[in-house]
């Protein structure tokens, strides 16, 4: 069992447990895998990731103990990267599951410790352990009264030379008493401020609207589910008469993502462009581009709540390109869009699961 002197710094996902246990679980372990590849692509070869805790990630850094401004730094680097994929995930998502509506919520924080850290070899497994390596996870359970901190332990900071420097945060000492470990000291920073000076901005999916009057059919199923339905583009081939094939250039549906539709006499390219839930239900909108006639249209859906079983779907589409569209494939758009109506419709009341828990089919 090899020991080293070692760094251990733990970003930890705060909110996780609520998260996982209130939100749909495909989800939620979707954009919990993005925001932790967000913490670990920071640091490059700086620290070995140790371990993916769930909600956390165990970094190591072997030798002797980095100064407080490196820290500084190493942390706001994954503090910013975390923060800059959760808005990235708010802004582009178009499903309503509680994961997505909630993520917004998460926060994360930071335990940094220096002490000797044993590594077990179990096959090609390699597993770091020691009295350290668990006051650093004691520490994850605190008193401090915040949800985005970094904590740095006095027994670091004691072997640093500029372990007194405010590095542009304010400071505070404080100390908890542990069974079996006894007290440990450290020093805080909230990071609250770092974070409200990148206030999310609006996305830019403004498009041109007019008065094109609205198809309407009634649906017997919930109004979340028959949007989960017309939301999965790729899944589309599944129901919608005449569409071959759906391909991609990355997975994953969102605001910007590209999908080519292949149809039986022609090609199309679906992206979709925003999604708003409300108490009477959701509207989504996509662009539909026709490119080999540089015709470009605007499908909006609107899926509107009648009761818990049951909902109306409403459906135009719009010209926002500046060529016309001709005639006859105004005709076929509007049969298409009536056959894309009744083959929804017959598709989600013949469906016998739903993609949502019971406690989030309403809202």
């Amino acid at each position: 069992m090899a020991t080293n002197t070692a760094t251990i710094l733990i970003p930890d996902i705060s909110g996780f447990t609520e998260f996982m246990t209130t939100t749909e679980l495909s989800h939620g372990s979707q954009a919990i895998n993005m925001l932790i590849d967000a913490i670990v692509a920071p640091i490059e070869d700086e620290y070995e990731v140790a371990e993916i805790e769930g909600d956390a990630v165990l970094m190591i850094k072997k030798g002797p103990a980095p100064s407080k401004k490196e820290i500084c730094d190493t942390c706001l680097r994954i503090f910013n990267s975390f923060h800059a994929q959760r808005r990235w995930i708010q802004k582009h998502s178009v499903c309503p599951c509680g994961a997505c509506l909630c993520i917004g919520e998460l926060t994360v924080k930071f335990i940094v410790h220096h002490g000797p850290v044993a590594e077990i070899k179990v096959g090609r497994f390699v597993k770091q352990s020691g009295t350290d390596v668990i006051v650093a996870h004691r520490l994850l359970k605190n008193s401090i009264d915040n949800n985005e901190y970094l904590l740095i332990t006095e027994k670091l900071l004691q072997q640093v030379s500029d372990s007194a420097e405010a590095l542009g945060m304010e400071w505070a000492g404080s100390s908890e008493q542990y069974n079996s470990i006894g007290k440990v000291e450290f020093q805080f920073a909230g990071l609250n401020a770092i974070r409200d000076k990148s206030k999310d901005s609006s996305l830019e999916n403004y498009y041109r609207k007019d008065n094109t009057a609205f198809n309407e059919i009634r649906i017997g199923a919930n109004f979340r589910d028959v949007y989960m339905v017309m939301m999965n583009i790729p899944g589309r081939t599944d129901w919608l008469p005449g569409l071959q094939k759906v391909e991609q250039a990355t997975p994953g549906v969102y605001v910007g993502s590209v999908h080519k539709c292949t149809y039986n006499n022609f090609e199309s390219v679906v992206s979709p462009l925003n999604m708003a839930l409300s108490e009477e239900g959701i509207l989504y909108a996509e662009n539909f581009s026709v490119q080999d006639q540089d015709i470009s249209l605007i499908h909006e859906h609107f899926f509107r709540k009648v009761d818990d079983n049951t909902c109306d779907f409403l459906y135009r589409t719009m010209n926002v390109g500046d060529t016309p569209v001709p005639d006859k494939m105004k005709t076929d758009l509007s049969l298409k869009m009536e056959t894309l109506g009744a083959a929804l419709k017959a598709y989600c009341e013949s469906m016998e699961v739903s993609f949502f828990q019971p406690a989030f089919r309403k809202i």
